[in-house]
């Protein structure tokens, strides 16, 4: 698929059909992740599956009670009654959840771990997988003690937990705002890009 194309059709998806992606095109999909640029190609960045509606809906109400205790006081009252919906799944119901692990606490290396996060949602899209960063995940999946039942090793920081699967609906694509840009340096610029 062009990436052009990835970009602008890749969707967050919420809704997953009842067939799981095999292990091998997971991995394909992370294969491709680990082509993201990061700093001095380090590459300290790990990949942590979890497989299993049943599991991950589980997980969904440890998930969600961690959340609901890390929220700030001016967080919306929409947000909050999401999270204490007991019915409501944090995981969507998917059937996996592909997590980005930073392998070094630095702020370099979690920025790697987005860039990596963001390759992999591109490249699920474009081999016709549905992908949805839950950041709500993120600091339970933090909690030593989350770490140690999914077997992340200590050092590693959970940055991106993202759910994948195939697509059962994909939501039409919602309105941008154009982009705010500031050239430093003179009018030259602008012109350039106006005549080019």
């Amino acid at each position: 698929m062009d990436v052009l194309r990835a970009i602008y059709g890749r969707r967050a998806i919420r809704q997953f059909e009842a067939d799981t992606p095999s292990g091998k095109v997971i991995e394909s999909v992370i294969a491709d992740a680990v082509q993201a640029p990061n700093s001095i190609n380090r590459q300290a960045w790990s990949f942590i599956v979890v497989q299993g509606r049943e599991r991950l809906a589980a997980y969904s109400r440890e998930a969600k009670a961690a959340a609901l205790g890390a929220l700030p006081p001016a967080v919306t009252s929409e947000l909050r009654g999401m999270l204490q919906a007991p019915d409501f799944n944090i995981f969507y119901d998917a059937p996996a959840l592909v997590i980005v692990c930073a392998t070094l606490d630095e702020p370099m290396v979690h920025q790697d771990c987005c860039l990596a996060a963001q390759t992999l949602m591109l490249a699920a899209h474009a081999k016709g997988l549905g992908t949805c960063w839950i950041g709500f995940a993120e600091g339970w999946l933090n909690l030593a003690q989350t770490k140690r039942e999914l077997g992340i090793p200590p050092g590693h920081v959970a940055v991106a937990p993202i759910i994948i699967g195939y697509p059962r609906e994909v939501p039409k694509p919602p309105g941008r705002r154009a982009a705010a840009i500031m050239w430093i340096g003179g009018p030259v610029a602008a012109e350039t890009v106006a005549a080019g």
